[in-house]
């Protein structure tokens, strides 16, 4: 049997990412799945006097860093019906040291399409929000939960924080569109009064630079263009005119943590008594462990302790299928319910 030779369709599709990437110009999409700016979906643009800033590193002795963090998975997709696992967690970090640990119960719920919309609607009562518009995918309930269950514990680490002290969070600091703002808002206020910083890092940012080139790849290309290839820096991405227009005092950057580290985040902050510049040798202060250089230790740490990893996730449908053989149910329903014949085709 001949190989196939698709060299030249490899070639095609690496020189359009190259002139994708290259695309030029200062305007910076506003997706509505990671905000930049809530509530308004018009692209910004970046300001001329926008500079790659050099940063230090600062150990921070003595300051209380709280990371949150969730984690979550679809057991089983029947397509009209789901069984979904999540939850979240804190852990406390002080002088390169982690000093506790808190992880809910792991959540396990069964939810029929119906089912989905009312615990939707059931967890935003239970935050005190009103829902602001229905789940489009409602087989992605699960992400809005762990996404609720992340900022309750974030509300309550900012309330137990004191002034100086930093809260993390996994993502952004701006409510995505199954997210009311009023479950996020008030963490922001929060954290103001308190004097506390808080601090948002998305490992993986959809934001655009231009048409198509991945925001943080291009604000890289131009820091080694204009501050050199082993330095710490930001770039902020918002200005103080854009958070008026809004009402929310979150600013977005992108930076560069650590000088060896391979990768840049985007990184929102609601500053509470230190400068920006301040505040980022904090957390570049935070993120010099050798085997997560340039994310901070705190965040890296608690996605530990909340991940699904592959073993937990494979012992649950195990055990969820030895419980339905119990039930009474026959075992080739059961292999339909659990089975993903996806999987059986690319095996």
């Amino acid at each position: 049997m001949l190989v196939e030779d698709y060299a030249d369709r490899v070639r095609t599709a690496a020189g359009l990412l190259t002139r994708l990437l290259a695309d030029g110009g200062t305007r910076v999409d506003n997706p509505p799945d990671e905000p930049v700016a809530p509530g308004d979906d018009r692209p910004l643009e970046l300001r001329p006097d926008a500079e790659i800033v050099r940063i230090g590193s600062d150990p921070a002795l003595g300051v209380c860093v709280a990371a949150i963090d969730g984690g979550s998975a679809c057991l089983v997709n029947g397509r009209s019906f789901w069984v979904v696992a999540y939850r979240a967690g804190t852990v406390w970090h002080r002088d390169r040291a982690t000093f506790r640990e808190e992880r809910d119960e792991l959540v396990l719920r069964t939810l029929s399409q119906t089912d989905a919309k009312a615990e939707y609607a059931h967890a935003l009562a239970a935050a005190g929000v009103v829902r602001e518009r229905e789940l489009a995918d409602l087989g992605g309930v699960v992400d809005v939960l762990r996404e609720l269950a992340e900022w309750q514990r974030a509300g309550q680490a900012v309330a137990e924080a004191g002034p100086g002290d930093l809260v993390l969070v996994d993502g952004s600091l701006h409510p995505g569109p199954y997210m009311p703002a009023a479950v996020v808002r008030p963490v922001h206020e929060l954290a103001l009064a308190r004097g506390v910083d808080l601090v948002g890092v998305t490992k993986a940012s959809k934001l655009r630079w231009g048409r198509y080139a991945p925001l943080v790849l291009r604000v890289r290309r131009k820091a080694e263009a204009e501050v050199g290839p082993d330095e710490r820096w930001l770039l902020r991405v918002t200005d103080d005119a854009e958070a008026a227009a809004t009402g929310w005092r979150s600013e977005v950057y992108v930076a560069r943590l650590a000088r060896r580290g391979a990768y840049a985040f985007r990184v929102d902050a609601v500053r509470g008594q230190r400068g920006a510049e301040e505040l980022f040798a904090v957390l570049a202060g935070l993120s010099d462990d050798p085997a997560f250089l340039g994310y901070p230790y705190p965040l890296a740490r608690v996605h530990q302790v909340v991940s699904l990893p592959g073993h937990l996730l494979a012992d649950l449908r195990r055990d969820l299928r030895e419980a339905l053989l119990r039930e009474g149910l026959a075992e080739d329903d059961v292999d339909l319910v659990l089975r993903d014949f996806h999987l059986t085709l690319n095996a």
